[in-house]
């Protein structure tokens, strides 16, 4: 069965020819970059796949992680993010520090996803939350907002630790 990866990358992630993703069983599911402090989502049948991709392009990764659960609004009752950040809005990656998310329960998730929901109720139309993907390390979340500070508003308003901060050009 087919799992996902978060690959932490130095440069922009330039998707490799169709034949070589073949090869790899791969596909390119989102790739969210910022010149030096780039991210690529993958599926692969396992992660040697993914190694192997990456030595086979030579691109250079940080690290990787495999995806445990993608939680989005929807997971704790809000509404979707829109198909589109709103105007005056940047997309961001915020990583965020908290070990062993990905194997929490079903009903925790729900709860963590209904904080930010109810953070995001009070802050109003300056922030989005798209959504986040879960590691056994922490989370990688996918906002939109109208500034890294009302994602550190964010954060605190939900209890959700604050990492690293990356404004990203998503696709």
């Amino acid at each position: 069965m087919a799992g996902q990866y978060v690959v932490e990358l130095e440069a922009p992630f330039e998707t490799p020819p169709k034949a070589l993703l073949r090869e790899h069983g791969l596909t390119v599911d989102e790739t969210l970059s910022a010149g030096a402090d780039s991210y690529v989502v993958l599926s692969a049948d396992d992660e040697a796949n993914v190694h192997a991709l990456l030595r086979d392009a030579s691109v250079t990764s940080e690290k990787i992680s495999e995806v445990l659960f993608v939680n989005s609004p929807t997971v704790g009752g809000g509404r979707p993010a829109g198909p589109e950040p709103r105007a005056g809005h940047q997309v961001y990656v915020i990583e965020r520090p908290i070990p062993g998310v990905g194997f929490f329960g079903l009903e925790k998730k729900q709860k963590i996803s209904a904080g930010s929901n109810a953070a995001i109720a009070k802050l109003g139309d300056i922030i989005e939350w798209d959504h986040s993907y879960l590691t056994g390390d922490g989370t990688y979340c996918v906002y939109r907002a109208d500034s890294p500070d009302t994602l550190r508003e964010h954060g605190a308003l939900a209890g959700a630790p604050i990492g690293k901060i990356t404004p990203v050009m998503q696709e």
